[in-house]
């Protein structure tokens, strides 16, 4: 974890992966010496959310387009989420030529949710900066966008009694599941609507059958009448904290 100075001279830490990395630069109050230097077009992992798990490693890129005359001499891409920790991923970006004094930059940044710094508190939305760095000394740096940074889901689904009659009850259980960053385990997430959905045997569109809320602890449990052989399954649409998930289709021949 660092703090992104703004006085004449700007130290920056930036969390890679695993280790922590410094930058300093001198320049100008929050880098407002742009001169001929633009930045434009900042984008996070392709303007989708950034999922993290609890264990596995993410990495997505950064990119820009930078307009400098005299050429890049270096530019960094970082994401940054101060409320209520301070935390940000930053790396030096490659730039290549995409025309008259353009650039194409592009950095891989990677989360390690096994991080001690990273915490649940972190999920949502993240500020995308970009600062660059030109050969005859003109820089600018800003925040660009913004990108969720999201727990991962998992669903669970179970439909029984398999075969069942047609007519008759049938039950389907599940669980909704959360990343928890604290104790990089999966926890239920309680109080959530769930979809409900079947498809046909033959069909290769699933419908809404209704709506289920998770109990304390995740758990979904609801009934409904044997119909028609196919797949049931739950979808949960996700969050602003918390992404989408939606669980494998459960077979069953109805008789």
């Amino acid at each position: 974890m660092g703090v992104r100075a703004t006085t004449a001279t700007s130290v920056v830490a930036a969390v890679t992966t695993g280790a922590l990395a410094f930058s300093v630069f001198t320049a100008p109050a929050a880098f407002a010496a742009k001169d001929n230097l633009s930045i434009s077009d900042v984008v996070a992992n392709g303007g989708s959310s950034i999922v993290v798990g609890t264990s596995a490693k993410k990495s997505f890129t950064v990119t820009a387009t930078v307009t400098e005359d005299s050429g890049i001499k270096e530019a960094d891409l970082a994401i940054e989420h101060d409320d209520p920790h301070y935390n940000f991923y930053q790396k030096p970006a490659t730039c290549t030529s995409a025309g008259k004094s353009r650039y194409s930059c592009k950095a891989t940044l990677t989360i390690d949710p096994r991080a001690e710094w990273f915490r649940n508190v972190q999920a949502g939305t993240w500020r995308v900066h970009a600062q660059a760095f030109g050969k005859d000394g003109d820089l600018y740096g800003d925040y660009y966008s913004t990108v969720p940074v999201k727990r991962a889901a998992q669903l669970a689904v179970d439909a029984s009694p398999e075969p069942v009659q047609k007519g008759k009850t049938l039950t389907v259980t599940g669980k909704l599941t959360r990343a928890d960053w604290n104790t990089n385990k999966y926890a239920g997430y309680g109080s959530q609507s769930v979809r409900l959905e079947f498809r046909k045997k033959d069909s290769s569109t699933y419908s809404l059958v209704k709506t289920v809320k998770t109990n304390g602890s995740g758990s979904l449990k609801t009934t409904v009448k044997a119909a028609s052989d196919g797949y049931w399954r739950w979808k949960f649409t996700g969050t602003s904290t918390t992404a989408g998930t939606t669980a494998t289709g459960d077979y069953v021949d109805v008789r």
